[in-house]
């Protein structure tokens, strides 16, 4: 089963990705902050991670960058935003990819495959 995490401090975005990653048969895990966010996924192992930049009081950039050094596993990540500029430079801080918001799901399920093809 794929396993997806999500970390987004907007409770819509997370309540949307979730309903429909469960409807797809997906294992979706959802956080608004970083907080109990580690030993969750070193528990539950995702596939992939999307990672809001522009969380209250974090930086999405900076997660990935630390998750990256960290895990003992393997796992993609994928920045999202709604500032197109702050994910230029997603490759600097070890992400596999960004989305632009607002996205579709239609674009959420074709960066899922785009990634996970790898």
């Amino acid at each position: 089963m794929l396993k997806i995490f999500v970390i987004d401090d907007e409770a819509d975005v997370l309540v949307s990705i979730k309903a429909w990653g469960e409807k797809k048969g997906y294992k979706v895990m959802t956080f608004e902050n970083s907080d109990g966010f580690l030993d969750s996924l070193l528990e539950n192992k995702p596939n992939i991670i999307f990672i809001d930049i522009n969380l209250k009081g974090d930086d999405g950039r900076h997660i990935s960058q630390d998750l990256k050094n960290i895990l003992p596993f393997s796992v993609k990540i994928i920045l999202i935003s709604a500032d197109p500029l702050a994910l230029l430079d997603y490759h600097n801080h070890y992400a596999d990819g960004i989305l632009n918001k607002p996205f579709t799901f239609e674009d959420l399920e074709r960066k899922l495959k785009q990634h996970l093809e790898k």
